[in-house]
């Protein structure tokens, strides 16, 4: 017989024992991503022009991990955790590794430049990691011992983002 974890309510805060670091774990539903971005504004302890590369790259992460893991399907988990160092805000976001039946994937940024539609728009869609890569100061990637995937990236404080520099 296996036992069954009762479900918690999600997104639910956890604690850390360190002041400067907030965390946070969320489920499968979409509305979550907005819970996250409301969580991140009160953790990161500044002014919304400061904290928007932040908070943008955090709902790309988020989105990424909803929708190319299992953190998408029902019962999926994601945590982020962000940390606030003296000129940094640290972010990381892990997802619940690959869905049932596919490879682990690995995240890169695929610019598409100038690609069009049919209405001559911009194609919607696949800019996520470019825009992180644009306002982090550095991001990489690592594999889990679970399978999933941490996505970690550090961020000026001062909201300067590299797209600027």
């Amino acid at each position: 017989m296996t036992a069954t974890r009762p479900p918690l309510d999600l997104p639910r805060r956890i604690r850390c024992t360190d002041p400067a670091r907030g965390s946070l774990e969320c489920g499968h539903q979409l509305w979550h991503l907005k819970a996250a971005r409301s969580w991140a504004t009160h953790v990161s302890r500044t002014t919304p022009a400061c904290a928007d590369p932040l908070l943008v790259s955090l709902s790309e992460l988020h989105t990424n991990a909803l929708k190319h893991t299992a953190s998408g399907l029902p019962g999926g988990r994601v945590r982020i955790e962000i940390e606030r160092r003296r000129r940094l805000f640290l972010l990381r976001v892990t997802d619940g590794g690959p869905r049932p039946g596919a490879e682990a994937t690995v995240p890169e940024v695929c610019p598409v430049p100038g690609e069009c539609g049919a209405d001559g728009l911009l194609v919607e869609g696949g800019y996520g990691l470019a825009l992180v890569d644009a306002m982090a100061l550095y991001w990489d990637f690592t594999r889990e011992p679970d399978g999933g995937l941490m996505v970690r990236a550090a961020f000026d404080r001062s909201g300067r983002t590299r797209m600027a520099a």
